[in-house]
């Protein structure tokens, strides 16, 4: 694989592997919820949209890593 597209892949999938993963701890946490009946935020019920954002995300993650352990893969090591 050639160094700049190995490169792209590295840093392009690392990127959206991070934001996939803040996005998931976020909508995991649910900051923006209240719940009559409990006082943390998670242990309210998540609403249907908020599990499809959530599970997107997760997905996202998991094949943003595939990306960038390939891009990792693909790059040129130099022999010393």
């Amino acid at each position: 694989m050639r160094t700049r597209a190995s490169t792209v892949m590295l840093v392009g999938g690392t990127s959206l592997a991070l934001l996939g993963a803040v996005v998931s701890v976020v909508f995991f946490m649910q900051p923006w919820r209240t719940c009559p009946d409990d006082d943390v935020p998670a242990a309210c019920p998540m609403l249907p949209l908020d599990a499809s954002i959530m599970t997107a995300a997760m997905v996202v993650t998991l094949f943003a890593t595939a990306v960038a352990v390939a891009g990792a893969a693909g790059r040129k090591r130099t022999p010393y």
